[in-house]
Parts: structure tokens; C-alpha cells; sequence
């Protein structure tokens, strides 16, 4: 599974299968940085450092379309973090019809985790496997928790149910919550990925303040 769809599975509410937030650009910058650094992890592509930068060095080794996708747009947008991740849901509507929430909700539809509503006017969906997002729960629950070292792909989804307020998700209860925020906001500290998660949260600080403006 995709970081990104493991994202996806944690902010669908399940009372009313639609996102947990009431606007969609924090959680599109979320899921645009995780799905640059499934290439990064994939070795499609390379990440600079100061600026953060992001380069393909090959194509992705797996069949997705979306991947394939956001390998496109990185190729055309980048190599700036901030511009490849700023452009990615208008580029994989370019290329897919849809952008980064819908693409991803189709993709875990069609590997049969999710099933759209048809019982009301809102558009959401029905989580056809719940076990797998609890699963996916339990093992952040644990990596927010503790002080074992993170492996890269936990540390990165981890790090992304911050800024798009899953906290109360991860850490149901109130006491795990100071430890599990201090966690998440230091998740990616010293690790390759840290200049990448900086831009996603910059990203989301101006899309705020252009709202608050």
C-alpha cells in the first residue's frame, strides 16, 4: 500500500466516509509529499537538500498509474520541492482525471479497502476492510508511543497526521497525547526526508494565511 493511501484510510471518517477536515489543501500537501517520497523510497528519484529539490533518476519499478503520474509532474515541474508538490493535484488531474484525494480514494476502491456511498447526497465512502485501518492505527499508536526508532516509512506517515490534525486518531487517549505530538512534529529529525516535510508544512502555513488574508 501506497504511504499515501495509508494517509487516505486514516483521515476517512468512518461515521461519514468523507475526509476528516473541512478544507482539503493541508491533506492534498500531505499526500503530494508522501506520494514524492514513495519515488524517493523506490529509488525513481533523488532528494537535494538545501533547496529542497527532487530529481528523477529512473521510473518507478512498480505498476501504479499514480506513481507514474507524480513521476510525470516531478519531471515537468521540478526539480523545486515546492513547485512539484504545490502542482501535483492539478497534475494528476491533468493525467488521471482527478485529483490527489479522488485518485487515491479510486485507487484503494479498486484494490477493494473502499466502496463509495450511495445511501445520500454527499459523496463519501463505506471502508469495505475497517481491519486495515486499524491496523494501520495501532501501528502508528505504537510509533507515536514509544522511543523505538522509526523505520522511514512509518516516521513519514507518522509525521503527516500532524498537520492535518489526525492526532486524536493516532493517540485516542488523552494522556498519549503530549508524547504522541512531540513524536509526530520530530518524526523525520535527521532523516533524509526532513527538508521535504518542511516544505509541506510551509506549503500549508501560506495556503492558511492566503485564507486568513
Amino acid at each position: 500500500m501506497l504511504l499515501a493511501e495509508e494517509l487516505t484510510l486514516l483521515a476517512i471518517r468512518p461515521d461519514t466516509g468523507r475526509h476528516a477536515l473541512g478544507t482539503r489543501s493541508p491533506l492534498n500537501a500531505c499526500l503530494a509529499g508522501l506520494l514524492v517520497a514513495e519515488l524517493i523510497l523506490d529509488g525513481t528519484a533523488q532528494l537535494g537538500q538545501k533547496p529542497a529539490t527532487v530529481v528523477l533518476v529512473g521510473e518507478p519499478s512498480s505498476e501504479s498509474r499514480i506513481l507514474a503520474a507524480v513521476a510525470q509532474v516531478t519531471a515537468q515541474r521540478g526539480p523545486k520541492a515546492t513547485a512539484i508538490l504545490s502542482s501535483l493535484d492539478r497534475g494528476l488531474r491533468d493525467q488521471l482525471g482527478h485529483g490527489t484525494w479522488d485518485t487515491l480514494t479510486a485507487g484503494l476502491t479498486h484494490a477493494g479497502l473502499l466502496q463509495p456511498r450511495t445511501d445520500g447526497w454527499r459523496r463519501g465512502h463505506h471502508l469495505v476492510a475497517p481491519d486495515v485501518r486499524v491496523r494501520i492505527i495501532t501501528r502508528l499508536h505504537t510509533a507515536a508511543t514509544s522511543n523505538e526508532p522509526l523505520d522511514p516509512r512509518t516516521a513519514l506517515v507518522l509525521s503527516m497526521t500532524g498537520p492535518v490534525r489526525l492526532l486524536k486518531v493516532i493517540a485516542p487517549q488523552r494522556g498519549d497525547r503530549r508524547p504522541a505530538r512531540t513524536r509526530i512534529n520530530h518524526a523525520l529529525d535527521d532523516s533524509p526526508f526532513q527538508p521535504l516535510a518542511r516544505v509541506v508544512r510551509r506549503l500549508i502555513a501560506s495556503a492558511q494565511a492566503a485564507a486568513g488574508g
